[in-house]
């Protein structure tokens, strides 16, 4: 039996194929899961690659895992992936209505944090005015009133001046 001949080197067209570099299979494909995870489906609206259940996304994953083993760089395969559909990136949104919405969103809990502070404060001074002991007494009925607390009219006399006026009274009857 005669041995076959050894292959002759590729030349022309197929030389700088067999020059590029080959990726390990496993490597080859966290490269393409990792792609596949990050770049937004161009059949699925508001889905990556990954998770688009299309078969024409299981296409584009073959085709980003077939270059991943030919040796092409991540940012060649997305390069070449953007160049074919240009939303495959995603909503990049920018960045004054991102940070807008931010600062918008810090003011109003700063207001809300101010309303409910004073909301809590009033509801503590009801509290202690209502636990007061001259807040008791008034709420007693039939309960006698203090020299020094006011009838609770804003145009009437407390008990204190009523009494002040009467002992003014006796002193101008006894001349």
């Amino acid at each position: 039996m005669a041995a076959a001949p050894a292959p002759a080197p590729a030349s022309g067209p197929a030389a700088p194929e067999a020059a590029t570099s080959v990726r390990p299979e496993a490597e080859a494909e966290a490269l393409m899961l990792e792609l596949s995870h990050d770049l937004m489906s161009p059949y699925c609206p508001g889905r990556t690659i990954a998770t688009c259940p299309s078969p024409q996304a299981r296409k584009l994953e073959a085709q980003i895992l077939d270059q991943a083993r030919h040796g092409e760089s991540r940012e060649t395969i997305e390069n070449t992936l953007v160049a074919r559909f240009p939303d495959i990136r995603g909503y990049i949104g920018r960045p004054e209505l991102v940070w807008g919405t931010a600062v918008a969103a810090l003011v109003a809990l700063t207001l809300l944090f101010f309303v409910a502070r004073r909301w809590v404060r009033g509801t503590q001074r009801t509290a202690a005015a209502a636990a007061s002991p001259d807040a008791a007494a008034l709420a007693r009925p039939g309960a006698a009133r203090s020299a020094s607390a006011p009838t609770g009219s804003p145009g009437r006399p407390s008990q204190r001046e009523i009494d002040a006026l009467d002992d003014a009274l006796d002193r101008v009857d006894e001349f």
